[in-house]
């Protein structure tokens, strides 16, 4: 099955999206409920583009990688996107692998701060990545 990038564009719009409204209401004050509502949208827009991306990369290093990947663990997947130059940071990828995980913790404040500080990061590696596979699939 080819590798079809429209998902993955789109949830990351989606991501950009919900961040940016996020910002724009914090810098006009916005009432602390509704900046809770966007950071907590914004999370679950992170959740769901980080399984797209991820998902993304599997596919395509299945599809084009010389390594089998199909027992690979998510550390080793992303160790083999780093050394193909998909990813900027295997290590990176890794702790958005944790922070999704957490995301069903999203009514416990400390730990929906946790992740959204990490969604502006994942936001550009998820471009990063999309921009890689856009180049090697056109």
């Amino acid at each position: 099955m080819p590798v079809n990038l429209v998902n993955l564009r789109r949830a990351i719009a989606a991501l950009d999206e919900g961040l940016s409204a996020f910002r724009r209401e914090q810098s006009k004050g916005a009432d602390p409920a509704l900046q809770a509502l966007l950071r907590d949208a914004a999370i679950q827009r992170f959740e769901f583009t980080f399984e797209i991306a991820w998902k993304t990369l599997r596919r395509y290093l299945e599809e084009y990688s010389l390594e089998q990947i199909d027992r690979a663990t998510n550390r080793q997947m992303f160790r083999i996107g780093y050394e193909q130059g998909l990813l900027r940071d295997a290590e990176a990828w890794l702790l958005y692998l944790q922070r999704r995980n957490l995301t069903s913790h999203v009514y416990d404040q400390s730990i929906a701060e946790q992740i959204f500080r990490t969604v502006p990061d994942f936001l550009e590696d998820a471009r990063w990545l999309l921009a890689r596979l856009e180049e090697r699939l056109t």
